[in-house]
């Protein structure tokens, strides 16, 4: 499902380099959010961001696709530095357009769907394809109809939002995500939004996603999901990565006060 870069740095066991960020920095304003981050993701992990709100963590997910500019530090996908290039030791900022092609290797599913009301399920997942790829609309719409067979809504197709519930909707904004073929893909709180009976049919799609070896970034506290498809946990708090551990040791033997004080009160 990933399409790999030739020229990507190797981490462990072989696996590439997707995600690495370095002392990452941001405020708006006085209020310093990201105070020096440090994370990296390999080809086919899947994190799982916690952290309370305002510590920073949705601010930080933005940063990897240049939604929010970075003050200082690095943001480096499949090894090209995010949003800028470094020429003779100078930073200087890409054009938007450079930019926008650099985030066609990230999808992004948010807590709200955005999908285009006037548009059916295919052809919300088709669109991307077609306008961004110029890809021809008989074979982005093939593709859409194997997307939407992957998160279990092939039989939805014709549908146009308003007639597919929250979770199904939720569904089509992955198929859509993964439609233009990225190499990493970010979720902010992509089950917040919905009921409890909805929340299920979402990570079983994520679940599944994890199989086929694609490598997420997710930010949610659905701990179910840590347990069932996370590589790694990962605390985000006052703005920087207090803890990072494997699911079961993330749980039973925090090392840090302060996750401990984080699990007390949302578990």
């Amino acid at each position: 499902m990933s399409n790999k870069q030739i020229n990507e740095p190797s981490g462990e066991q072989g696996r590439s380099v997707v995600v690495e960020a370095v002392g990452v920095h941001k405020s708006f304003g006085d209020v310093h959010v990201l105070k020096g981050i440090d994370l990296t993701v390999l080809q086919g992990e899947v994190v799982l961001v916690l952290g309370p709100s305002g510590g920073g963590k949705s601010t930080f997910l933005r940063t990897l696709n240049h939604l929010e500019s970075i003050d200082s530090g690095s943001v480096r996908i499949c090894g090209e530095p995010i949003g800028y290039e470094e020429q003779a030791g100078r930073r200087t900022t890409l054009r938007e357009g450079r930019i926008a092609v650099q985030r066609r290797r990230t999808g992004m599913v948010f807590q709200q769907f955005n999908l285009f009301p006037n548009m059916t399920a295919l052809d919300n997942v088709a669109a991307g394809p077609v306008n961004v790829h110029r890809t021809g609309r008989a074979q982005a719409r093939d593709d859409a109809r194997g997307l939407l067979e992957l998160v279990g809504l092939a039989d939805k197709a014709g549908n146009y939002p308003s007639q597919l519930s929250g979770g199904q909707q939720q569904r089509v904004a992955i198929a859509r995500a993964l439609a233009m073929r990225p190499q990493l893909l970010l979720f902010d709180e992509p089950t917040s939004a919905l009921d409890p009976e909805m929340v299920r049919e979402v990570l079983d799609v994520m679940v599944r996603l994890r199989e086929e070896g694609m490598t997420m970034i997710v930010v949610s506290h659905e701990m179910g999901f840590a347990r069932a498809a996370a590589d790694r946990v990962v605390l985000i708090s006052d703005g920087v990565v207090v803890e990072d551990k494997a699911p079961d040791l993330f749980f039973s033997h925090p090392e840090h006060e302060r996750t401990r004080q984080f699990l007390d009160r949302i578990l």
